[in-house]
């Protein structure tokens, strides 16, 4: 047949397409993060700031005092803050606010002194230097112990007053010859103000610190719904 009408092969057909496969999901992402322990420690102090600003103003406190300036609005603050727990360091501080005495004050009072507690005299003469020098030659001591002498005390008491031990300048001092004197017992007298002054400032840093911090349960995590089974869906073409 020239027309392909008979004796030929029927068309093949035509070959189904392949079905496709959808991807899964991915599965979803939790809805809640899991909590650091810095989010955590951010929490705790986002609640507690009354504990942080105690110890900010015991601190402004200190530098003021050690200044020399005036406490200002910081009287209320210690009133408030430290009134009920520290009555006593705060009456000390804010007694010392209205005089101050600071470190340069006491370096610069010790200076003034300095002859009338080597010698017991404001003005010695020649004669009692001279004495004084020759005395100060030979001393027996043991080879481990410091120098007894009046001067060899000054040198120690500078240096105490200058790293800001008040304690040791003024145990070093009681035993020097001027020591009776109304001029060192005024200096005494301020430093033993200093220490303590310094001692109620030391009372209130701790006291903000040892304050007992509002502890803060961190959230429970939200349950997920279970995923349901992932099936594959085939999608003729």
């Amino acid at each position: 047949d020239n027309y392909g009408w008979f004796g030929s092969e029927a068309p093949l057909a035509s070959a189904a397409p392949a079905p496709k496969a959808t991807a899964s999901p991915a599965p979803a992402a939790p809805l809640v993060a899991p909590l650091t322990p810095s989010a955590v420690d951010s929490a705790v102090a986002a609640v507690n700031p009354a504990r942080a600003e105690g110890l900010l103003v015991a601190i402004a406190a200190r530098r003021a005092i050690d200044n020399g300036t005036p406490l200002g609005y910081l009287t209320d603050q210690l009133r408030l803050r430290f009134g009920s727990s520290q009555p006593q360091a705060v009456i000390t501080v804010l007694q010392a606010s209205q005089a101050p005495i600071t470190l340069a004050a006491l370096q610069s009072e010790l200076t003034a002194i300095e002859n009338l507690l080597v010698t017991g005299t404001r003005e010695e003469t020649l004669w009692a230097t001279i004495r004084r020098e020759f005395s100060e030659l030979f001393v027996l001591r043991k080879s481990d112990s410091p120098s007894p002498a009046p001067t060899q005390r000054m040198l120690r008491t500078h240096a105490f007053v200058e790293s800001g031990n008040i304690a040791g300048a003024m145990a070093e001092i009681s035993a020097m010859p001027g020591a009776a004197t109304p001029a060192v017992q005024n200096w005494l007298r301020h430093a033993r103000s200093y220490e303590q002054t310094r001692k109620a400032l030391d009372t209130l840093e701790r006291s903000a610190l040892a304050a007992p911090p509002i502890l803060v349960a961190p959230p429970a995590p939200m349950e997920t719904p279970p995923m349901p089974e992932t099936q594959q869906i085939i999608v003729p073409e």
